[in-house]
């Protein structure tokens, strides 16, 4: 891949990997006098898991998914879905709690079905890199 277009999608790369709450702190007006409340701080605090669990899902699901051969898939859609929904619940608590409006309900089901729509429609790209048939010959016996 050329250096440059590397270095240019870079930033998308690395939002992909925040949290809905990460980058809902990052956009709060820090000039706004709730931003220093002690309820912001809080709830700025209770959202650092959701990195954790943001990078947990993006190495664990897919390989969930292949060593599963796919049987997995609407369980790992339905777990992320969840994850994906309360990280959404957190970052707009947060976003009311540091001086901002928040999120609906509506809009934060919109965007955790997106989300859900993505994964299923990336679900077969990956497929398409990933081998069909695990390798045998793991030192395991054979089930002939």
């Amino acid at each position: 891949m050329n250096p440059r277009i590397a270095f240019a999608l870079a930033p998308l790369l690395l939002t992909g990997c925040l949290s809905t709450s990460s980058r809902t702190f990052a956009d709060l007006d820090r000039d706004h006098p709730d931003f220093h409340s002690f309820a912001c701080k809080n709830a700025a605090d209770d959202t650092r898991i959701h990195d954790e669990l943001k990078l947990l899902r993006m190495v664990v699901s897919p390989v969930a998914v292949v060593l599963s051969g796919g049987t997995l898939l609407p369980a790992v859609i339905a777990t992320n879905a969840g994850l994906d929904a309360a990280d959404r619940v957190d970052a707009s608590r947060m976003e009311v709690h540091c001086g901002g409006a928040g999120k609906s309900a509506g809009e934060i089901a919109q965007g955790v079905v997106g989300g859900a729509a993505l994964g299923i429609v990336t679900g077969p790209a990956m497929n398409a890199v990933a081998p069909g048939n695990l390798p045998s010959g793991f030192g395991l016996p054979s089930s002939r």
